[in-house]
Protein backbone atom coordinates (compact mmCIF):
# COMPACT_ATOMS: atom_id res chain seq x y z
CA UNK A 1 0.00 0.00 0.00
CA UNK A 2 1.44 3.45 -0.91
CA UNK A 3 1.83 6.07 2.07
CA UNK A 4 -0.36 8.95 -0.31
CA UNK A 5 -2.53 9.14 -3.16
CA UNK A 6 -2.64 12.71 -4.69
CA UNK A 7 -5.19 12.87 -7.14
CA UNK A 8 -4.56 15.21 -10.37
CA UNK A 9 -5.85 18.36 -9.94
CA UNK A 10 -9.52 18.55 -12.05
CA UNK A 11 -10.96 21.22 -13.50
CA UNK A 12 -14.50 21.00 -12.03
CA UNK A 13 -12.86 22.05 -8.67
CA UNK A 14 -11.64 25.30 -9.72
CA UNK A 15 -7.95 24.13 -9.54
CA UNK A 16 -5.42 26.68 -10.95
CA UNK A 17 -3.60 23.88 -13.46
CA UNK A 18 -6.67 21.10 -14.18
CA UNK A 19 -5.73 18.23 -15.83
CA UNK A 20 -6.49 18.52 -19.78
CA UNK A 21 -5.50 17.80 -23.06
CA UNK A 22 -4.78 19.76 -26.16
CA UNK A 23 -5.59 18.92 -29.78
CA UNK A 24 -2.95 19.54 -32.41
CA UNK A 25 -3.38 19.09 -36.66
CA UNK A 26 -1.42 20.00 -39.38
CA UNK A 27 -2.48 19.49 -43.43
CA UNK A 28 -0.22 19.99 -46.20
CA UNK A 29 -3.19 21.77 -48.24
CA UNK A 30 -3.01 24.58 -45.10
CA UNK A 31 1.25 24.77 -45.30
CA UNK A 32 2.30 21.85 -42.76
CA UNK A 33 5.35 19.76 -44.21
CA UNK A 34 5.98 17.46 -41.58
CA UNK A 35 5.11 15.63 -38.47
CA UNK A 36 8.39 17.28 -37.06
CA UNK A 37 6.55 20.46 -37.75
CA UNK A 38 3.40 19.85 -35.70
CA UNK A 39 4.87 18.34 -32.53
CA UNK A 40 7.25 21.31 -32.50
CA UNK A 41 4.48 23.73 -32.48
CA UNK A 42 3.95 26.40 -29.66
CA UNK A 43 0.32 26.14 -29.45
CA UNK A 44 -2.40 23.36 -30.29
CA UNK A 45 -5.76 23.83 -32.17
CA UNK A 46 -7.64 22.92 -29.32
CA UNK A 47 -7.48 22.90 -25.32
CA UNK A 48 -10.38 21.26 -22.72
CA UNK A 49 -9.89 20.86 -19.12
CA UNK A 50 -13.54 20.09 -18.30
CA UNK A 51 -14.14 16.49 -19.67
CA UNK A 52 -14.48 13.20 -17.61
CA UNK A 53 -12.74 11.58 -20.63
CA UNK A 54 -11.43 11.82 -24.21
CA UNK A 55 -11.08 8.95 -26.99
CA UNK A 56 -8.29 10.54 -28.35
CA UNK A 57 -6.68 11.93 -25.02
CA UNK A 58 -3.17 10.88 -26.76
CA UNK A 59 -3.48 11.02 -30.47
CA UNK A 60 -0.30 10.37 -33.23
CA UNK A 61 -1.78 9.45 -36.76
CA UNK A 62 -1.49 10.95 -40.08
CA UNK A 63 -3.90 10.43 -42.77
CA UNK A 64 -4.06 10.73 -46.68
CA UNK A 65 -6.11 13.56 -48.23
CA UNK A 66 -6.77 14.96 -51.03
CA UNK A 67 -4.37 14.05 -54.00
CA UNK A 68 -1.06 14.23 -52.31
CA UNK A 69 -1.40 16.23 -49.33
CA UNK A 70 -1.29 14.62 -45.90
CA UNK A 71 -2.79 16.05 -42.26
CA UNK A 72 -1.05 14.77 -39.17
CA UNK A 73 -2.58 14.51 -35.44
CA UNK A 74 -1.01 15.43 -32.25
CA UNK A 75 -2.67 15.34 -29.22
CA UNK A 76 -1.15 15.30 -25.72
CA UNK A 77 -2.72 14.49 -22.41
CA UNK A 78 -1.27 16.99 -18.85
CA UNK A 79 -1.62 15.94 -15.03
CA UNK A 80 -0.44 18.34 -12.27
CA UNK A 81 0.03 16.74 -9.07
CA UNK A 82 -0.36 19.26 -5.87
CA UNK A 83 2.58 18.03 -3.19
CA UNK A 84 2.75 21.38 -1.30
CA UNK A 85 0.97 18.90 1.43
CA UNK A 86 3.10 16.30 1.19
CA UNK A 87 6.48 15.78 3.61
CA UNK A 88 8.98 13.03 4.05
CA UNK A 89 11.87 11.69 1.18
CA UNK A 90 9.98 9.27 -1.35
CA UNK A 91 11.65 6.12 -2.24
CA UNK A 92 9.33 5.01 -5.00
CA UNK A 93 5.99 6.27 -6.92
CA UNK A 94 3.81 5.05 -9.56
CA UNK A 95 1.22 7.11 -11.77
CA UNK A 96 -1.70 5.33 -12.34
CA UNK A 97 -4.40 6.60 -15.70
CA UNK A 98 -7.37 4.88 -16.07
CA UNK A 99 -7.52 4.30 -20.58
CA UNK A 100 -7.94 2.12 -23.03
CA UNK A 101 -6.70 1.35 -26.26
CA UNK A 102 -8.29 2.51 -29.39
CA UNK A 103 -5.96 2.05 -31.91
CA UNK A 104 -3.13 -0.12 -32.82
CA UNK A 105 -2.55 -2.70 -30.91
CA UNK A 106 1.35 -3.08 -31.64
CA UNK A 107 4.20 -2.38 -28.88
CA UNK A 108 4.99 1.43 -30.69
CA UNK A 109 1.68 2.27 -31.05
CA UNK A 110 0.46 1.26 -27.44
CA UNK A 111 3.30 3.10 -24.96
CA UNK A 112 2.69 6.39 -23.87
CA UNK A 113 5.15 8.55 -21.95
CA UNK A 114 5.18 10.32 -18.73
CA UNK A 115 7.76 13.28 -18.77
CA UNK A 116 7.96 16.47 -17.22
CA UNK A 117 5.97 20.20 -18.66
CA UNK A 118 5.35 23.37 -18.22
CA UNK A 119 3.20 24.72 -16.16
CA UNK A 120 -0.59 24.70 -17.07
CA UNK A 121 -2.02 27.82 -18.05
CA UNK A 122 -5.18 26.40 -19.16
CA UNK A 123 -5.10 27.28 -23.06
CA UNK A 124 -3.49 26.06 -26.31
CA UNK A 125 0.02 27.36 -25.32
CA UNK A 126 0.38 24.29 -22.70
CA UNK A 127 0.71 22.54 -26.45
CA UNK A 128 3.94 23.53 -25.99
CA UNK A 129 6.91 21.05 -25.56
CA UNK A 130 9.59 22.54 -22.83
CA UNK A 131 12.99 23.18 -23.33
CA UNK A 132 14.07 19.91 -21.56
CA UNK A 133 11.65 17.15 -21.65
CA UNK A 134 12.61 14.24 -19.05
CA UNK A 135 11.44 11.15 -19.02
CA UNK A 136 9.56 9.72 -15.85
CA UNK A 137 8.48 6.48 -17.18
CA UNK A 138 6.15 4.68 -19.69
CA UNK A 139 3.95 1.82 -20.33
CA UNK A 140 1.56 0.09 -22.22
CA UNK A 141 -1.73 0.78 -22.50
CA UNK A 142 -4.05 -2.45 -23.39
CA UNK A 143 -7.60 -3.00 -24.87
CA UNK A 144 -9.22 -3.33 -21.87
CA UNK A 145 -10.41 -0.19 -19.92
CA UNK A 146 -8.95 0.49 -16.63
CA UNK A 147 -5.87 1.98 -14.48
CA UNK A 148 -2.77 1.57 -16.24
CA UNK A 149 0.27 1.86 -14.42
CA UNK A 150 3.82 3.80 -14.90
CA UNK A 151 6.71 3.09 -12.46
CA UNK A 152 8.32 6.31 -11.93
CA UNK A 153 12.19 6.17 -12.90
CA UNK A 154 14.84 8.20 -10.80
CA UNK A 155 14.51 11.08 -12.81
CA UNK A 156 10.78 11.23 -12.03
CA UNK A 157 11.34 10.59 -8.06
CA UNK A 158 14.04 13.32 -7.83
CA UNK A 159 11.13 15.82 -9.50
CA UNK A 160 8.67 14.20 -6.78
CA UNK A 161 11.03 15.16 -4.25
CA UNK A 162 11.93 18.81 -4.93
CA UNK A 163 7.98 19.23 -5.05
CA UNK A 164 7.10 17.63 -1.96
CA UNK A 165 6.16 20.18 0.72
CA UNK A 166 6.69 23.01 -1.58
CA UNK A 167 5.10 22.93 -4.82
CA UNK A 168 3.37 21.53 -8.08
CA UNK A 169 4.51 18.59 -10.34
CA UNK A 170 3.62 18.95 -13.91
CA UNK A 171 3.73 16.75 -16.65
CA UNK A 172 2.42 15.73 -19.97
CA UNK A 173 1.39 12.28 -21.06
CA UNK A 174 2.41 11.33 -25.11
CA UNK A 175 2.17 9.23 -27.46
CA UNK A 176 5.45 6.57 -28.65
CA UNK A 177 5.55 8.91 -31.72
CA UNK A 178 5.50 12.23 -29.99
CA UNK A 179 8.28 11.25 -27.85
CA UNK A 180 10.33 9.75 -30.18
CA UNK A 181 9.49 12.22 -32.93
CA UNK A 182 9.45 9.46 -35.62
CA UNK A 183 6.76 10.50 -38.59
CA UNK A 184 4.04 7.56 -37.43
CA UNK A 185 2.75 6.80 -41.01
CA UNK A 186 -0.81 6.09 -42.19
CA UNK A 187 -0.43 2.72 -40.57
CA UNK A 188 0.12 3.35 -36.92
CA UNK A 189 -2.39 4.53 -35.19
CA UNK A 190 -1.36 5.47 -31.31
CA UNK A 191 -5.48 6.53 -29.90
CA UNK A 192 -5.68 6.14 -26.26
CA UNK A 193 -8.95 7.22 -24.50
CA UNK A 194 -7.91 8.84 -21.48
CA UNK A 195 -9.91 9.31 -17.91
CA UNK A 196 -9.53 12.69 -16.12
CA UNK A 197 -10.27 14.40 -13.15
CA UNK A 198 -13.54 15.40 -13.90
CA UNK A 199 -15.02 11.83 -13.94
CA UNK A 200 -17.70 11.13 -10.94
CA UNK A 201 -15.87 10.61 -7.86
CA UNK A 202 -12.18 9.40 -8.07
CA UNK A 203 -12.54 5.79 -8.85
CA UNK A 204 -11.56 6.65 -12.41
CA UNK A 205 -8.74 9.99 -11.78
CA UNK A 206 -5.34 9.86 -12.84
CA UNK A 207 -3.19 9.27 -9.12
CA UNK A 208 0.01 9.22 -8.24
CA UNK A 209 1.14 6.90 -5.52
CA UNK A 210 3.95 7.60 -3.25
CA UNK A 211 5.90 5.31 -1.05
CA UNK A 212 8.40 6.89 1.28
CA UNK A 213 11.85 6.25 2.51
CA UNK A 214 11.90 4.36 6.12
CA UNK A 215 14.16 5.46 8.35
CA UNK A 216 16.28 2.43 10.66
CA UNK A 217 17.09 2.27 14.09
CA UNK A 218 18.10 5.34 15.33
CA UNK A 219 19.02 3.95 18.95
CA UNK A 220 22.22 1.91 19.98
CA UNK A 221 22.50 -0.93 22.60
CA UNK A 222 25.65 -0.74 24.62
CA UNK A 223 27.21 1.74 22.55
CA UNK A 224 26.47 -0.58 19.25
CA UNK A 225 25.39 0.86 15.98
CA UNK A 226 22.03 0.41 15.15
CA UNK A 227 22.98 -1.61 11.77
CA UNK A 228 24.91 -4.25 14.41
CA UNK A 229 21.73 -4.80 16.31
CA UNK A 230 21.04 -7.99 14.99
CA UNK A 231 24.41 -9.54 15.59
CA UNK A 232 24.13 -8.83 19.57
CA UNK A 233 24.70 -12.11 21.23
CA UNK A 234 22.65 -13.67 18.34
CA UNK A 235 19.21 -12.20 19.52
CA UNK A 236 17.08 -11.14 16.46
CA UNK A 237 16.19 -7.80 15.90
CA UNK A 238 12.92 -8.02 16.44
CA UNK A 239 13.50 -9.23 19.89
CA UNK A 240 15.86 -6.66 20.99
CA UNK A 241 13.23 -4.54 22.97
CA UNK A 242 13.26 -7.94 24.99
CA UNK A 243 16.84 -7.79 25.99
CA UNK A 244 17.37 -6.31 29.58
CA UNK A 245 14.55 -4.39 28.80
CA UNK A 246 16.22 -2.29 26.60
CA UNK A 247 14.33 0.54 24.20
Amino acid sequence: MPDSTIFALGGAGGDAEPDSYVENSLSTIAGGASWAQLIGDSTGNNHNNTDASFDEGIHNAKFFGRGTSNTWECNRSFFAFDLSGESGTVASAQFKVYSDNLGDTGTDQSTVYLVSWNTLDGDTGDFDRPGTMTNYGNTQISTTEGYHTIDINSAGITAINNAVGSGILNTGLIGNYDKTGADPGTSNEVKIKIFYANSTGTSKDPKLELTLATSGYSHKVVSLAAGSIGKVNGVATANIGKVNSVD
